[in-house]
């Protein structure tokens, strides 16, 4: 029975292979915008809340002097903050790129042009900083000329690895070429620099210290006392910002839920819209099978196996073009990795099937409990 069944539901397919592909492609369509959705709301939107930690940094504290550093690190600990770890800031100008003055009219776009016309913050370690990846190049292993950049800003200036970087910092002209590439996490909200070098470049001009921390809203004291005691430094209060996107990001969460609800509904209307489409040509073979003795059974096999094709078939392209679209929305805006293919293939597959199956159950039953002479009067 099954082997005949499945026969005759691909033939069914086959007779109208333009309608055929219609159904899929507009089941697909539909199961693509859920899985998008739902992948936007499931996947990259907790990934991209994720990447802030409960206890991330909430306080910069900037322009830190060299006879400063101890003491503030003191009453840091004593605040119950812990020793937090400060980090060496020297301003610098690039002025030059392998030798060649850098000019604002080299560049097109705004975000670069921007970025030759301000100070960079430079800063110097032998140590790769937490939350930095080298993804080219070697880290420094030697303390002589060299530079690290991180990627993002190494691709909006056009640079690569071997390139010789110029800075102007109070008057000296510093340069060493690129060794190494990195990538660097934003989200974790801790001090990072775009340029990192030896000390053997950078200790010996004028700088300050920068550091991060955490502070807990029942010591929100903490910076007026620091300021008072410090007052040439500058503490950044990043907690109502962390706190209004994490607002954002509930609220799109509950925009996509509500559109979660709708797709679903249009999904099946698709589905529902393709059966009724074709009902006259399904009751004619109902009637033909029962005149020639088929069961009920044997009619909710075949109608089982067509709406599975459709279905299979639908589900795994919309899966296949919504992994897609969200990895490319995961890369080229939100900046973060979508590695999630297969879960979204296999959810589009599900999808797929069980729309079919609540949007041809109703049509199919009325079929098999039909007569041969029922079905033809209803064809």
């Amino acid at each position: 029975r099954l082997g005949f069944a499945g026969r005759f539901a691909l033939r069914s397919q086959a007779r109208s292979p333009a309608f055929a592909v219609m159904q899929i492609t507009a089941l697909a369509i539909a199961l693509m915008a859920l899985l998008i959705i739902l992948l936007l709301r499931q996947d990259l939107l907790k990934t991209w809340q994720g990447n802030v930690p409960v206890d991330a940094p909430n306080r910069f504290v900037i322009n830190i002097q060299n006879d400063q550093r101890d003491a503030l690190t003191q009453d840091l600990a004593v605040a119950g903050l812990g020793k937090p770890e400060l980090y060496p800031m020297v301003r610098g100008r690039l002025v030059e790129i392998n030798n060649r003055p850098v000019m604002q009219s080299d560049y097109s776009k705004d975000n670069a042009r921007r970025l030759v016309d301000r100070e960079f913050n430079l800063s110097y370690t032998m140590d790769l900083p937490g939350g930095n990846q080298v993804i080219a190049g070697n880290w420094f292993k030697q303390d002589e000329p060299q530079i690290s950049i991180e990627v993002g800003i190494a691709k909006t200036l056009g640079l690569k690895l071997g390139d010789r970087l110029a800075f102007e910092i109070a008057g000296e002209i510093v340069s060493a070429s690129i060794t190494s590439l990195r990538a660097l996490e934003w989200g974790s909200m801790r001090v990072n620099f775009f340029v990192i070098m030896p000390p053997v470049l950078l200790q010996d001009l004028p700088q300050s210290w920068i550091t991060a921390y955490y502070q807990p809203p029942n010591i929100d004291v903490l910076d007026f006392r620091l300021t008072q005691r410090y007052p040439n430094i500058t503490v950044v209060d990043v907690a109502n910002s962390l706190q209004q996107i994490q607002d954002v990001l509930n609220r799109l969460g509950a925009a996509l839920g509500l559109l979660f609800t709708f797709t679903i509904a249009a999904a099946i209307l698709v589905l529902f819209a393709a059966i009724s489409a074709t009902q006259d040509e399904r009751f004619r073979d109902a009637a033909l099978l029962k005149a020639v003795g088929a069961s009920s059974p044997t009619l909710a096999t075949i109608a089982s196996i067509e709406l599975a094709i459709v279905g299979g078939l639908a589900g795994l392209l919309g899966g296949f073009a919504a992994a897609l679209a969200a990895w490319a929305l995961g890369h080229f805006v939100l900046e973060i990795e979508f590695n999630s293919f297969a879960s979204s293939i296999a959810m589009g597959v599900a999808f797929g099937l069980v729309a079919c199956a609540i949007a041809g159950y109703q049509f199919q039953r009325k079929i098999q409990r039909a007569t041969a002479v029922d079905c033809l009067r209803e064809a």
